[in-house]
């Protein structure tokens, strides 16, 4: 009977090989395409909740009102819900039921990965 070795790099190596560490390349890439595809659905009158994202592992809105917002928001506004728009409340897990399989699909081709 043979022996079979199987050599394997180890696990951290393979991670950062395709981005995957923690705070690698990958959650910057997946933070920007959320953010990305959560714009249309984030409520706008003058535009400040939207430019003031800061983005790094997370995306957090930076305004006294984003909160507020986040769940309040009655989607009456220019590009609201209600005038046949995609802005209102809670905004990113309706961005994530419309979205969500075309940011995984470019998560996977940005690590070299396969969607299945």
């Amino acid at each position: 009977m043979g022996k079979v070795r199987i050599k394997m790099n180890p696990t951290q190596k393979i991670l950062l090989k395709r981005s995957l560490n923690k705070n690698g390349g990958a959650q910057k890439f997946f933070t920007s395409e959320m953010q990305r595809v959560m714009n249309p659905y984030v409520p706008v009158l003058g535009g400040d909740l939207r430019k003031s994202v800061i983005r790094g592992n997370c995306i957090e809105y930076n305004t006294p009102y984003a909160r507020r917002q986040f769940y309040e928001n009655q989607g009456n506004g220019l590009d609201g819900m209600n005038n046949g728009g995609r802005a209102g409340a809670q905004w990113s897990q309706r961005a994530w039921a419309d979205n969500g399989d075309a940011v995984v699909e470019s998560v996977a081709d940005y690590v070299g990965g396969k969607v299945k």
